[in-house]
């Protein structure tokens, strides 16, 4: 997955403040997350994928609450971000699957790209941040292992693999394109 300009991105997060607005805007996100997953539960069928699904709702929303103290203690007000037009976007397009498949498939390709950020930011946060980050961490390696194994037995077609593939490219765009208009706020 790609962040454009880790380098930028890098230099402009190295100030604690600047890192703080990133974790508001995760907080915004990964509260998004938990309402979509949540209004898309009902429509899972399979108990396994069901668990999964409330899973990864019960820890974004553990991650919201973690990356919102965090923001406080660093000065920042969670609750005032606001995405920017590509940012919003991210969560409109996750509303247009009506599968479990396409979802997990688009999760995939945002998390990989989460972890790649929350790579970034450990490297330059300090360390009461770091920990924050940490834990976020844990729980998103469990999330994208959980994934590939779920890819490895239902993408059993090419037709399913180029289809994974695809929707992980428009995470993967958009995603990256969010970076682009973020680090602008965050130098702001």
């Amino acid at each position: 997955m790609s962040i454009r300009d880790p380098e930028k991105l890098s230099e402009v997060l190295s100030d604690p403040k600047r890192l703080a607005k990133a974790f508001s805007r995760h907080t915004y996100g990964m509260l998004a997350w938990v309402d979509l997953f949540g209004d898309k539960l009902k429509t899972i069928k399979e108990l396994d994928n069901k668990l999964v699904v409330t899973k990864v709702i019960a820890d974004n929303a553990k991650h919201a609450k973690l990356f919102s103290d965090r923001a406080r203690e660093l000065g920042e007000v969670p609750e005032t971000y606001k995405p920017p037009e590509i940012g919003q976007k991210i969560y409109d397009i996750l509303e247009t699957y009506d599968n479990t498949f396409d979802d997990f498939a688009y999760a995939w390709g945002s998390l990989i790209h989460f972890s790649a950020l929350l790579s970034l930011y450990h490297s330059v946060a300090d360390p009461k941040s770091q920990q924050v980050i940490e834990q976020v961490q844990d729980d998103v390696i469990g999330h994208l292992n959980y994934l590939e194994v779920y890819f490895e037995t239902n993408a059993d077609t090419p037709e399913k693999r180029e289809r994974t593939q695809e929707i992980i490219n428009i995470a993967d765009e958009i995603y990256a394109d969010r970076e682009d208009e973020e680090i602008k706020w965050y130098a702001a």
